[in-house]
């Protein structure tokens, strides 16, 4: 690819008079060698498809992929051997625009370098001396077989503040002697990712270990419904599959509206896409749905990874249906990922949704022992999944609060106009300074709120009275996934203080100074409360609690205990009821299952048991996935019902798993096969398996539109062999009309 070069707009430096002037041949490129394989072994980008050999099926070139803060290579076949005293080459370097964006020398997204010869800097991006712009240098060359050609290896240097985006590379070359001039461009631009091994680099992670998990591992566990090792769910991250990075680039630039300027900039980068995933700011990757009704797209429990969705974004340019937090976070974790950025989801259990900015969830109930929707929008959701992303944070001045960073993709509450949040560092929220950017005290709230529950009458009360005040529930088993195992790792002492504390309640009090919104008397008043539940203590000695009668499972009967207990030494009479309601995950969609009345006689120091039991053919609903329902309870001394008692406790149905294994055919073909017994006492319809594997295996869905009971069914995701070992896991999912939420996982090593 040989041409005139009329592009460089007077950036060659002056022609040398004293050069040589004996040679008269322009020095020509011929072809160019990326050095892929050793370029993705230096940069860690090896496993990136594009930067593997095709597959036989595929047509397509080899796609280089590096990391900023480093040098990579490539070795220039050229008709004659450079010559320092004759020619003059010029490297030229710009972003690759999208649409109308603005590419210049100015902005930093447009560089020339002058070939030099020196050797280069030794220690690469862990040097402290290391260089911090771009350069290029002859490394090394050598004499073609025919005695005429020559390859020279040239070390391109990537400063570690570069753009994160795709780049255009050209070779320019003059013969001084005579103005004579040449240039190559490669084929395809290269793509520039932030570098975690780079010291220099905003996200640089200096444990090898946590690089390995957090940058170049491709699956990854999400905990839902439950910390304990039945709530864990397998994710395929995929950060190397076919079309990934390049999405993950048009997510930043477009979708995210991130331009070249500034995409070097780790913070505004993940607080971009935190907007730019969800279709609620408009043009987005995923739509989010919580109703239940997911016709014309995959229900958010059918997903087993990201690449399937960032594939179908990225080749029809239109919205995936659909989402849910553990999906945003999946997704974000994946691009995330794919541009160099660690990150790791974090489920937080209990977690508040404040839509009032009070520091409390206020749940208001009525004579009917019913939640009135509309005095607040307030919840608290059964779990939510967010991300943290590691990074430095110049731009708050303050060394301590680098590190991991709060950020969520899934649309709950407006910052700075738009449906996003983040990054928050974990460290002030832990300090309670709320008023750090971006958006802490939104999550501070998500982990330390008070939850109140009011209790208001049919005359419209207007000065609720608290049923129950509830300071250590909010915020509770923070999980992610161990660095190097499939296994829990508890990060809630990174978040706050151990509840109840004297440093705990200190935090708090500093945070109530700092906020103004009309609740924080309140909030001032609960937070002088022990972290224990505090009922509404009438001095009657009368307590309510609520409890699982048997093992709760999905599909089986579901029992509940209600214990009055009675610490006076009088005789009382309690009447009330029990309210047993379906919920999604959010807590703010519910639908009353039934409500038991009671009324019961407590000696006293005794206490007395009320048990209840739901069929599965009353708690079946399709409209919710079964698994959570809340159970509520008010009660009041006979004769005197301004003495008003509550108890209130959510439950999670345990669901079935999916059993994998790995087999081998006598052919050598190998597959991952998965079976699953229909759980329920009905029949299942439209049931799919759905799998993603990570390292070089596609997305599978297999339909079953009809499943009786018991019946047990089988699926096989044939696994591609790729010559050479490497472990992978493979994630399934199991959805039907009637069950949902249902996951498998299989980890395995290739040979």
């Amino acid at each position: 690819m040989t041409t005139t070069s009329t592009h460089l707009h007077g950036m060659w430096p002056a022609r040398r008079v004293n050069g040589n002037a004996s040679e008269s041949r322009i020095l020509t490129i011929e072809a160019i060698d990326l050095c892929f394989d050793e370029n993705g072994e230096a940069h860690h980008t090896d496993h990136y498809e594009m930067m593997s050999d095709p597959r036989v099926e595929q047509v397509r070139r080899r796609e280089l992929v590096v990391r900023r803060g480093d040098s990579f290579m490539v070795r220039l076949l050229c008709n004659r051997a450079f010559d320092a005293q004759a020619d003059t080459v010029v490297v030229t370097a710009h972003v690759e625009p999208f649409g109308s964006e603005k590419v210049s020398f100015g902005n930093g997204c447009m560089v020339h370098m002058a070939l030099e010869t020196q050797q280069p800097q030794t220690g690469g991006a862990t040097d402290a001396t290391e260089p911090q712009d771009w350069g290029a240098t002859v490394v090394g060359s050598a004499a073609g077989q025919d005695g005429v050609k020559e390859t020279i290896t040239v070390a391109i240097f990537v400063p570690p503040g570069a753009s994160v985006s795709r780049w255009n590379l050209a070779f320019n070359c003059r013969l001084d002697a005579t103005n004579g001039k040449s240039s190559f461009e490669i084929p395809d631009p290269f793509y520039v990712l932030f570098n975690p091994w780079c010291k220099s680099d905003l996200v640089y992670l200096e444990d090898e270990s946590a690089r390995q998990e957090y940058v170049l591992n491709d699956s990854t566990m999400i905990w839902k419904s439950t910390p304990k090792d039945r709530g864990m769910h397998s994710w395929n991250v995929g950060q190397f599959e076919v079309d990934v990075l390049p999405c993950a680039m048009f997510i930043v630039g477009v979708t995210g509206r991130v331009s070249p300027t500034y995409r070097g900039n780790p913070v505004r980068v993940v607080r971009a896409l935190s907007g730019a995933l969800s279709t609620a700011n408009g043009l987005g990757v995923l739509r989010g749905r919580w109703t239940g009704d997911y016709g014309g797209g995959t229900p958010p429990h059918g997903w087993s990874g990201s690449v399937k969705i960032l594939q179908q974004f990225y080749n029809t340019d239109e919205p995936v249906q659909y989402g849910q937090c553990w999906v945003f976070a999946g997704v974000f974790l994946t691009v995330c990922r794919a541009l160099g950025i660690p990150c790791r989801a974090v489920t937080a259990f209990e977690c508040a949704h404040d839509t009032e900015s009070s520091l409390t969830i206020d749940i208001f109930v009525d004579d009917s022992n019913s939640t009135v929707a509309e005095y607040s929008e307030d919840s608290v959701w059964n779990f939510h999944v967010w991300d943290e992303v590691w990074m430095r944070r110049p731009d708050l001045g303050i060394p301590r609060y680098d590190g991991w960073q709060v950020v969520d993709a899934t649309p709950q509450e407006m910052s700075d106009g738009m449906f996003k949040l983040g990054p928050a560092p974990v460290a002030s929220i832990k300090e309670g300074a709320i008023n750090t950017l971006y958006d802490t005290d939104f999550v501070y709230s998500e982990v330390n709120a008070d939850k109140i529950y009011w209790s208001i009458d049919g005359s419209g009360n207007m000065h609720p009275t608290p049923l129950l005040m509830d300071t250590g529930s909010i915020g509770q088993h923070l999980s992610t996934k161990a660095i190097g195992f499939n296994r829990r790792e508890d990060v809630t002492d990174s978040y706050k203080f151990p509840e109840g504390s004297q440093k705990e309640r200190e935090v708090m009090r500093s945070v109530v100074v700092q906020g103004c919104q009309r609740f924080s008397g309140t909030c001032v008043a609960s937070k002088q409360l022990s972290p224990v539940t505090k009922a509404a203590d009438h001095g009657h000695g009368i307590q309510l609690t609520l409890r699982a009668s048997s093992e709760h499972v999905l599909g089986k009967p579901f029992g509940i205990e209600l214990i009055v207990s009675n610490s006076s030494k009088s005789v009382h009479d309690v009447e009330g009821s029990i309210n047993l309601k379906h919920s999604d995950y959010t807590g703010k969609h519910t639908e009353l299952l039934r409500t038991v009345p009671f009324s019961v006689t407590v000696a006293a120091g005794q206490q007395v048991s009320i048990k209840e039991t739901l069929n599965y053919s009353e708690y079946r609903s399709t409209k919710f996935d079964q698994t959570h329902i809340k159970a509520f309870c008010m009660a009041s001394l006979k004769g005197d019902a301004s003495k008003k008692l509550f108890v209130n406790s959510d439950f999670s149905l345990e669901i079935p798993s999916i059993e994998m294994k790995l087999e081998t055919k006598s052919d050598g073909s190998m597959a991952v096969v998965a079976q699953l017994q229909n759980p329920l006492s009905i029949p299942l319809t439209d049931g799919r398996f759905i799998f993603e594997g990570s390292r070089f295996t596609k997305p599978l869905e297999i339909r079953f539109p009809k499943i009786l009971e018991n019946e047990l069914i089988k699926a096989a995701y044939p696994i591609a062999k790729r010559g050479k070992k490497c472990s992978t896991i493979v994630s399934a999912r199991f959805c039907a009309n009637e069950l949902k939420h249902v996951s498998g996982y299989h980890a395995f090593d290739l040979q």
